[in-house]
This record gives C-alpha cells, sequence and structure tokens, in this order.
C-alpha cells in the first residue's frame, strides 16, 4: 500500500490528488510532491496497472 498503487497518485508529477491543491509561498495552488513508495493513511487502491514514471 504505497502511493504508486493509490488511485489519488498522479504518475506524471508524482503528486497526490486526494485533496484539491492548497496556495504556496508563490501564490499558485500545489499538489503535494511525494515519492511512489512513501505512503498514507488515505490509500485507495487504483483502479488499474501503474507504471512507474
Amino acid at each position: 500500500m504505497n502511493c504508486q498503487n493509490c488511485k489519488f497518485f498522479q504518475t506524471n508529477q508524482s503528486e497526490c490528488r486526494r485533496y484539491a491543491p492548497s496556495p504556496e509561498g508563490d501564490k499558485k495552488a500545489h499538489w503535494p510532491t511525494v515519492s511512489s513508495d512513501d505512503w498514507c493513511g488515505e490509500f485507495v487502491k487504483s483502479e488499474g496497472e501503474r507504471k512507474a514514471a
């Protein structure tokens, strides 16, 4: 159960898309950048098989 296998993981940018992006210092909204082998308590298995970026 890691980010690579989660439906909220966006492989091209290595971002978690679980929640809406949040603003940072540059006043632009960003999704959290995560590693494919990271994990969290909100894991939801992805529908299909995913390849690493």
